[in-house]
């Protein structure tokens, strides 16, 4: 065996979100050790392709609105894909995760229409996570279908703390609650959460509460109701806390205006949560109604959250483990024998020089 096989093959990761989502770290420690990836800019990555230009190294693109962070994002666009380019030109190769197909701020929608449509030209594998995704990505983008693969989202098994129901609650200090549901995650417009208070308190009982846990968006002016029955608990969930509250609560409510891919989803089924939301790609890959969550139709909310609240609790325990065992077969070390195939077959091609780098 020669010392290029026994070497790490590396990959640059952008961008990096270890800190807030565990997504990252699951899926680059399953592909451990033929794969080290490190957070990084394409201008890292085109770096450590001049160091080895016999050897193709790889890019790997997750959340691509973060190329349009800050000011003067036309020019942030024109820029990564220029680095795309010569980075591709130098032999390096380009993996495209799609976990949205639109900016959460609607004002960068064209600048990231022309991002998306410079990925599909440049990417050498463009990944998501479902069928659902692919179908709903084919209508907007001119996706490259030949260099497409479809490679499901790991589960969070491992990822976070398991607690017992009776005292979660209690750490709480919910343990006199009736029904307990959940909005996980950052809270943003597109997550309606103003909509969802005021259809949850249409309905709820007086015990009943509704948990909004997580970051709030930069310049979002959150204005709930003043009700006793809504807790708010902002800021960002430690493992721990993302643990309790999943098991404090009796179902999940996650009411995106879009979802490509949800995360919170599969990461309430690795709780054995079901969950309620609209009908979204990324919720009909995680979600069999009735049987592991329910689906309602857009502007259907505060109908579909009072039929869920009024439900036997023991329909919704039901729903969780369904959920759990769809969650499970997400198994992470079994997609990553996937993931190396697709990442081994862009390392063993021959390194092709597009330009001059």
């Amino acid at each position: 065996m020669t010392a290029r096989h026994l070497t790490s093959q590396r990959i640059t990761f952008f961008p990096d979100y270890r800190g807030t989502n565990p997504y990252q770290t699951l899926l680059y420690e399953s592909l451990e050790p033929a794969f080290r990836a490190e957070p990084g800019s394409i201008a890292d990555a085109l770096s450590l392709q001049a160091e080895a230009p016999d050897r193709p190294h790889l890019f790997h693109l997750h959340w691509e609105h973060a190329v349009l962070m800050g000011a003067g994002a036309p020019k942030s666009v024109e820029d990564f894909l220029d680095g795309l380019s010569r980075f591709r030109g130098a032999g390096g190769k380009v993996v495209w995760t799609l976990h949205n197909l639109a900016p959460h701020d609607a004002e960068k929608n064209a600048a990231n229409e022309d991002l998306q449509a410079g990925l599909c030209a440049l990417s050498d594998i463009l990944h998501v996570h479902s069928l659902h995704a692919l179908t709903a990505a084919r209508a907007v983008m001119p996706l490259p279908e030949a260099r497409v693969r479809v490679i499901p989202h790991h589960n969070y098994e491992g990822a976070y703390p398991v607690y017992p129901r009776g005292s979660a609650r209690d750490d709480l200090g919910l343990s006199g609650a009736r029904r307990i549901v959940l909005s996980p995650g950052r809270i943003a417009p597109y997550k309606q959460p103003v909509e969802l208070a005021e259809a949850f308190l249409a309905t709820a009982g007086p015990d009943d509460r509704l948990i909004f846990a997580g970051e709030l968006a930069s310049n979002y002016d959150l204005d709930l109701p003043a009700d006793d029955r809504l807790v708010l608990k902002e800021g960002f969930a430690s493992q721990a806390d993302v643990g309790k509250l999943h098991a404090a609560a009796d179902f999940v409510v996650l009411p995106y205006r879009a979802s490509l891919t949800s995360g919170s989803a599969i990461l309430a089924a690795t709780h054995a949560r079901a969950v309620l939301g609209p009908d979204t790609p990324g919720l009909r890959d995680v979600i069999d109604p009735p049987t592991s969550g329910l689906i309602y139709e857009d502007g259907d909310l505060a109908h579909a959250l009072k039929g869920a609240l009024e439900e036997d609790p023991a329909s919704w325990e039901n729903r969780g483990r369904a959920a759990a065992a769809s969650a499970a077969a997400r198994n992470g070390k079994m997609l990553a024998a996937t993931w190396q195939d697709v990442l081994t077959s862009l390392t063993t091609s021959p390194v092709s020089r597009l330009g001059a780098g």
